[in-house]
């Protein structure tokens, strides 16, 4: 009992734990803004008597829907998603309720989540409610300053519609630029997009919030929709773990790539659509000295990061792949032998520039072969690269070859 409560103590709180200490400031800062805020709104803005029905009303269908949805969160859950679909009842509460309450309605949709489910430390949940909090604040402001008509009072006009999506995206982009900057410093990443949705997340991300708008119209126009909205977010609440199961199943854990049976079928369709393609293979020099002196951990480290500086030096269209160990894979579509070379010597020389703090650094061997001169289907071309990787390896590592035939 006493081991129990001494890591409940301030000093073990996992927010210490955080890579720098301007990064600790900034997240106590949000939360500070987001407490402050509330205050604020406390003692400048009274709490009209209307607003009890609505909140009440709210705050139940969190409890419900959490509840109705947990089966499907518990699953996606372990692919880590960036997006809460719980914006549909927040959003809601923030153009409905005082800004103290839809504060509250925003902190019992965190708290019910973690209670449930403990997916993060607590102090990234209470980060996360922050943000949210914060950003709905920025919603209310805008609103406030744009028409200070509440929305149960709005003319059903063109004009309104406006003004209501324009909180909806100032919500979105406050909300994604605070959080956008704790992911970026918190994981280290090399860019800002890096640690940025990807655009199916955003669009996700807006389609609770226009649900949220639908749902405040609801409950002031005609509430027993509510229903209808219940039902359509569990039916998308559904539609992405599927989406996430599926891409989860393609992508590899730990480095984010295509795994090796993904990257092989898309690579084939690709190679047989484009011709003149170039392939790189790429192999880690001496990873396994990292892994024996530093630990697994540090090594997985080495590839997260040599995979990141694969997405960065590559084109859109290019596609990269986790093969197997520490080798990488990646299609470059429509490039010649000479292209393919120059891509493979700037890869090499930005991962020979990549370390992890305090645990070394890495080399990459690159093998480049081309298609159709270096084999007509995608295994007679990864094999040819395959054997100039190994030259490149015996010809003293860190360096890029060109596939040559035997007796060339």
């Amino acid at each position: 009992m006493a081991d129990q409560i001494a890591r409940l103590a301030v000093r073990h709180w996992a927010l210490w734990q955080l890579p720098k200490r301007a990064l600790v400031a900034y997240v106590l800062a949000v939360e500070l803004a987001a407490v402050a805020g509330v205050v604020a709104a406390l003692v400048l803005i009274p709490i009209p008597s209307s607003n009890l029905a609505p909140f009440l009303l709210l705050t139940s269908c969190i409890l419900v829907y959490s509840e109705l949805s947990m089966p499907i969160e518990r699953l996606r859950r372990v692919a880590r998603p960036f997006v809460d679909l719980n914006a549909v009842w927040m959003f809601a509460g923030i153009l409905l309720l005082h800004p103290a309450l839809s504060a509250v309605v925003i902190a019992v949709s965190y708290a019910v989540q973690w209670v449930r489910l403990r997916p993060v430390p607590p102090f990234r949940l209470f980060f996360s409610a922050s943000a949210t909090i914060a950003a709905s604040y920025a919603a209310c402001a805008f609103s406030r300053v744009t028409d200070p008509v509440p929305f149960e009072r709005m003319p059903r006009d063109v004009a309104s519609f406006g003004l209501v999506v324009g909180a909806g995206l100032v919500f979105l982009v406050v909300n994604s630029i605070i959080t956008t900057t704790f992911h970026y410093f918190a994981a280290g990443h090399r860019r800002i997009t890096d640690a940025l949705a990807t655009g199916v997340e955003h669009a996700l991300e807006a389609a609770t919030v226009a649900l949220g708008i639908m749902l405040a119209w609801a409950l002031v126009d005609w509430p027993i929709v509510l229903v209808l909205i219940i039902g359509i977010t569990l039916v998308l609440h559904r539609s992405v773990l599927i989406r996430q199961l599926r891409d989860q199943a393609r992508t590899d854990p730990k480095t984010g790539l295509l795994n090796s049976a993904s990257w092989s079928k898309d690579a084939a369709v690709q190679l047989e659509r484009k011709q003149n393609s170039a392939l790189l293979m790429l192999d880690l020099d001496n990873f396994k000295s990292i892994n024996d002196r530093y630990g697994h951990l540090i090594g997985d480290k080495h590839l997260k990061g040599v995979a990141d500086v694969l997405r960065a030096e590559v084109r859109v269209t290019d596609m990269v792949g986790r093969f197997g160990g520490e080798e990488f894979v990646i299609l470059l579509p429509e490039t010649s032998q000479e292209d393919a070379i120059a891509i493979a010597e700037r890869i090499r020389r930005k991962v020979e520039g990549f370390a992890v703090d305090g645990f070394g650094t890495v080399t990459v061997s690159v093998g480049v072969a081309a298609h159709p001169d270096h084999g007509t289907t995608l295994e007679e071309v990864v094999n040819a690269a395959d054997v100039a990787m190994l030259a490149a390896k015996t010809a003293g590592r860190n360096r890029t070859l060109l596939f040559a035939a035997p007796g060339a």
